[in-house]
């Protein structure tokens, strides 16, 4: 998705397959999140909203893993990092920051909202900001990386105050929103902020690109993400229908939930073993897949604009990969025109 890191050899043209079906999955997660809320958690409709929601939670993980595969395996000068790197990422974010708020003032004529919303961003521009911030810790991440101790650690840093700990708090927090809270402040107070969240998965994209991967360990790792994905799917169809209405607690991929960690290592494996090969068809949507993912949100609100709702009005189980596969045609024909504009290209998308 981000394309700072979208140059690729033919050693790692799995990336390119990465970030086509991983802009599809999560177009597949907006599309189904647009509709669960509205369903009973007890219907069948929602259960397979859910299910779509749940499978291809690994998209996010999977693009920052791509970004630290790339960005790692390089020494990046401090001025190329912010003059170069972020600066192009600032410069995408501002643009459609502004094009969303202008789009949000235009439909409610509510200024405040549309400021805000130039400020932080539409709701999937969260992601720039968060790589933005792993470009800057590049220098660091780099020295850990070159050191085989220090990465091992890191990692299992980031596992147990990333993965481990937020996951017991939120499943005390599921059944005592007292305990929970009290046990959020306790680990909190250990302020071990730099291992967790993407950091790891930043790190982990460095490890499994560069790692030779037995055929026993590609088993199990495939037994761990079938595991995921099914700890994903049945962990919140439990938590919503406990609490009554849907509650996204095992879906968290910001804190590297354990469930979403096995799927999105799972499918980064899968494509580096099954599909590192070069079809030009999917390099070139590779290169679009950043512009796309920018402008899908708007696509997606055109279509709830035009026919009052994001899905066809039948069965969810065909509506939500067919209306999936609209947003991602046309997302990607309008990033396709915009790289044709070669500052637009350069800057924005």
């Amino acid at each position: 998705m981000d394309k700072n890191s979208s140059t690729i050899d033919d050693r790692f043209s799995y990336f390119d397959f990465l970030r086509v079906a991983g802009a599809f999955a999560i177009m597949v997660i907006h599309m189904s999140s647009e509709t669960v809320l509205t369903k009973d958690v007890f219907s069948l409709e929602w259960e397979i909203m859910n299910f779509y929601k749940c499978v291809t939670r690994w998209a996010v993980p999977i693009f920052v893993m791509i970004s630290g595969a790339l960005f790692l395996n390089r020494e990046i000068p401090l001025r190329k990092i912010y003059g170069k790197y972020i600066f192009r990422i600032l410069t995408a974010f501002f643009f459609w920051s502004f094009i969303y708020a202008t789009a949000s003032y235009v439909a409610k004529r509510d200024a405040v909202k549309a400021v805000e919303l130039f400020i932080k961003g539409q709701y999937h521009m969260w992601f720039l900001l968060m790589i933005m911030g792993l470009y800057a810790l590049h220098p660091f991440l780099k020295k850990i990386a070159e050191s085989e101790t220090l990465t091992k650690y890191f990692l299992a840093l980031s596992f147990v105050t990333a993965s481990l700990v937020p996951e017991t708090v939120r499943i005390i927090s599921l059944f005592s929103e007292e305990y929970g809270t009290f046990a959020d402040s306790f680990t909190k107070c250990f302020y071990l902020d730099f291992a967790a969240g993407f950091t790891g998965y930043f790190l982990l994209g460095y490890c499994l690109n560069n790692a030779s991967i037995t055929k026993k360990t590609e088993r199990l790792i495939y037994i761990l993400g079938i595991i995921g994905f099914a700890a994903t799917i049945l962990m919140s169809l439990y938590a919503s229908r406990f609490k009554g209405e849907t509650f996204d607690f095992y879906e968290e991929n910001m804190n590297m939930s354990v469930n979403v960690l096995c799927e999105a290592v799972a499918v980064f494996v899968f494509f580096k073993k099954k599909l590192n090969f070069p079809v030009k068809i999917i390099r070139v949507l590779s290169q679009y897949s950043f512009g796309a993912y920018l402008v899908h949100v708007a696509v997606i609100s055109e279509l709830i604009r035009l026919f009052g709702r994001s899905t066809p009005a039948f069965n969810p189980m065909f509506s939500i990969p067919l209306s999936a596969l609209i947003v991602f045609v046309i997302s990607f024909a309008i990033s396709a025109v915009l790289n044709h504009v070669p500052v637009l290209k350069k800057y924005i998308v």
